[in-house]
Formats: C-alpha cells, sequence, structure tokens
C-alpha cells in the first residue's frame, strides 16, 4: 500500500534541537510501512499513492510513546483511589488481582490499547502477567508495543523468571517486528539479588533490554539503603544491571549521585508525573536528569493510578511540575518534553529507525486538529503542542504505515464491543474480589 498525507502542517519531530521545526504545507509519503518522503509539497517528488488522505489542514507528528504502563489494569481504573503506594498495593491492587483471569486481561488489554490508540499512542512499554492475553491484542489491534511479564521473587526460587523467559522467547519480533520484549523483574524491593543477576544474564543471551520499578516513594529509597547499605541505583550499578540497557520507570527518589549513575549508563528513565502525584509519591527531577544528559521518557503508569492512559496529560507536567517547584519558567523547553515522548521513547524501545518523521523511518504517525477551539489561534504551534493539545485532538493514528483510527473510526476494533466485554470482566472481577459495588 502506497499512502499519501497531504494538506498538513508537519514537525519532523526532534532530538537535540532546542526548538520543534514545523513545515507548512507539507505531505509525506508512504511505501508499505516506511516514510518515503517527509517534508514540504513543494519539493516532494513524484508520488503514485494507493490511498491519499487529506489531513485537512492538521499536524502530522510522530506518534506518541508511552514508556511505562500496565495495561490490563483498566479492569481496576480508580480502584483504591486516594490510598498511599503500600496502602493502595496491600489492600486493593493485589488482593484483586489474585482473581484476575486469562479472559479479564484481554478485556482490559482490549480497553486499553482502545484508548491509546484513541489518544495518539502509537507503541507503549507493559509490564504484567498474563502476558499472552495482552500480546495478543497487540497483535491484533495494529499498534507496537514491548512486553515484559512482571517477575517477583522473595526466595531466591526465580521460579517467577521461567515464564517471563517463555513470553519473551515466544514473542520477540512478532506481528512484523511490532512486538518486542524485555526482562522484567519487578523491583528491588520485590526481588532477590539472585533474580537480578540472573534477569541480567537473560537479557545479554536475548539481547533485550531489563524494565524496572525503581526509586518510586521514599520507603523504596530507604529501604533500600537499609538492606544493601546503598542507594538502588548503586545497588544496581554494583551488580552489573546497568551494563544492559534498562528502562527505569519512576526514579521519584534520586540524588545526584544516583542521577550520574543513570546518566553515565544511559538509562532510560520512564517519567510518570501523573501516577506520582495521585499516589503522593512525589515529583522526580526530571529538570536535574536532563541537566545531568539522563535519557528522559514519559510513562502513563497504569490506570488505576493514573486513571487514565492520555499521555498528554504527562507531557503537559513535565515541564510544568519542574518550573513551579524550581520557581524557573525557562526549565524543561518544549523541544525536550516532545523528544521525551517521541523519539527518545522510540530509542528506548529499540528501534533507530522510530520517533521521527523522515525518509526511512516507520509510519507511525499520528495527525492533531490545530484549528479545534483549544488550538485556536495557532501562531504560537510550539506552545500549543505541549501545554494546549487535548486528547480529543487527535484525528488519525497510523501504526507501521496502517490507519487504526480516523475522525472517530476504529478500522482494527470495535468499540462498541470492546466496551460491552470490559463493563462484563470488571463486574466479574469484582464481585469475585468481593468489591462490587
Amino acid at each position: 500500500m502506497r499512502t499519501l498525507i497531504t494538506n498538513i502542517i508537519m514537525t519532523p519531530g526532534v532530538t537535540t534541537e532546542t526548538q520543534i521545526p514545523f513545515i507548512h504545507n507539507a505531505e509525506i509519503q508512504i511505501d508499505d510501512h516506511r516514510i518515503v518522503y517527509a517534508g514540504a509539497k513543494e519539493n516532494a517528488p513524484r508520488f503514485e499513492a494507493d490511498q491519499v488522505i487529506d489531513g485537512e489542514g492538521a499536524l502530522a507528528m510522530p506518534g506518541l510513546c508511552n514508556l511505562h504502563t500496565h495495561t490490563p489494569m483498566t479492569m481496576m481504573r480508580s480502584a483504591g483511589s486516594d490510598l498511599p503506594l503500600e496502602r493502595w498495593l496491600n489492600e486493593m491492587v493485589w488482593p484483586v488481582e489474585k482473581f484476575l483471569t486469562d479472559d479479564s486481561v484481554k478485556a482490559g488489554s482490549d480497553l486499553g490499547i482502545l484508548e491509546m490508540i484513541r489518544c495518539g499512542t502509537t507503541s507503549f512499554n507493559d509490564m504484567y502477567f498474563r502476558m499472552d492475553r495482552l500480546a495478543e491484542s497487540v497483535e491484533t489491534s495494529g499498534i507496537r508495543a514491548m512486553l515484559g511479564y512482571g517477575v517477583i521473587d522473595f526466595d531466591e526460587s526465580c521460579a517467577d523468571l521461567i515464564p517471563g523467559i517463555e513470553f519473551a522467547m515466544k514473542w520477540q519480533h512478532a506481528a512484523g517486528d511490532r512486538i518486542r520484549v524485555n526482562i522484567a523483574p519487578h523491583s528491588e524491593a520485590a526481588t532477590t539479588e539472585k533474580l537480578l543477576l540472573r534477569s541480567k544474564e537473560v537479557a545479554e543471551e536475548m539481547e533485550v533490554p531489563l524494565h524496572i520499578h525503581i526509586c518510586e516513594t521514599s520507603l523504596d529509597r530507604t529501604g533500600c539503603i537499609e538492606r544493601h547499605g546503598m542507594t538502588a541505583a548503586a545497588y544496581l550499578e554494583k551488580l552489573g544491571l546497568l551494563d544492559v540497557p534498562m528502562i527505569a520507570a519512576h526514579c521519584v527518589w534520586m540524588d545526584d549521585p544516583d542521577i550520574e549513575i543513570f546518566s553515565k549508563h544511559g538509562v532510560y528513565i520512564a517519567h510518570n508525573p501523573v501516577s506520582n502525584l495521585k499516589l503522593a509519591s512525589g515529583i522526580a527531577p526530571i529538570s536535574k536528569m536532563l541537566n545531568a544528559g539522563c535519557r528522559v521518557t514519559l510513562g502513563t503508569d497504569g490506570v488505576a493510578s493514573n486513571n487514565n492512559l492520555n499521555l498528554w496529560e504527562e507531557i503537559k507536567l513535565m515541564p510544568l511540575l519542574q518550573k513551579g517547584t524550581l520557581l524557573d519558567p525557562t526549565v524543561v523547553t518544549p523541544a525536550q518534553t516532545l523528544a521525551a515522548a517521541t523519539s527518545i521513547g522510540a530509542k528506548a524501545l529499540g528501534y533507530d529507525d522510530l520517533g521521527l518523521l523522515k525518509e526511512g523511518y516507520l509510519a507511525d504517525i499520528i495527525l492533531v486538529d490545530v484549528g479545534d477551539l483549544n488550538m485556536c489561534p495557532s501562531s504560537e504551534m510550539e506552545g500549543n503542542l505541549i501545554y494546549a493539545v487535548e486528547s480529543r485532538n487527535v484525528k488519525m493514528t497510523m501504526v507501521d504505515g496502517k490507519v487504526l483510527y480516523h475522525n472517530g473510526v476504529f478500522t482494527t476494533m470495535d468499540p462498541k464491543r470492546v466496551l460491552e466485554t470490559a463493563h462484563k470482566e470488571a463486574l466479574g472481577l469484582m464481585t469475585r474480589a468481593g468489591r462490587a459495588k
């Protein structure tokens, strides 16, 4: 399929640029799943298209990358609201998760993916269990994902790692390479040294990243120091885990030496501002991290602690929280924020040809309506993109050159069926757990 997207404004995206570039009267040419031209229409080569998409003046940009979530937890949306993290986990999340079934995980996966597609997320990184059901949803929906089986180990048996390895071997590069995998030890507190070392060995053997929760709360930090005599960053460095590509979620309670360690090893930090605020975990020192050269990405976390999968909220909060806490409106620029949500996230997922709109790159593209009420006037496009866009402004979501959503219509998923199944399965889950209202 040869696709032409025309009548658009376009940002090719950013990597290290200090400002977000915009090209007016642009077009994008796509051959199968790759971009063959993206730029000014007047410079475009001749292109015979099988499909022409009229952007109607919308902004074309790279699709969003959600670098940390637990998609099936849509079944527990808003559950345990207004509890601190430890109580939220012990009193609501873990007791309910015991009653999850394959069907409820599948329903939650479909619902979460539907929401992400609607909000302009084209790829995501997930850690959970019963992961075959989530992978099946990714495969049929057309979205892109990196998936890891969440591994917990308290007795040095490393038993949980076995299904994690089996899952990774089964799904790596599946669905035309839209599915990639990682090894996902849950956290320092929920694993043993033996498990972490074994996880590193497996990740090295399979040449895949590690995905782990790090320093989400102050208790995580103090607990690690009590257990090991050092912070989590220092502990992971000591064990050699930072010699493997790593996506570290949260990283709220990190001091300057920790930040330097993560910068030195090129760790990808998945910043989850909404979840961290809702659970009163704190505010990650993102400005310090960026100044130290850290690779910062954005995530939503699961909807039980967010309570949605709308990455635009994270995009807006990433710079605002730093400006407000540091009392400096110049920190964390729009370009740094867009890079976190697109090109750096794509690198964290292991792609060198994703996250930008340029020749040879994968065609993961979204169209954003810049003529809507909240976007008018559009003379300050850079500020609007970071601070004004809402998920409802997303007109089209394309992954791998295939349109998954356009002007209210989903092409690979039936929203009515997804919603009906989700309501049914969520009610069944909460009934089994004795939490139905």
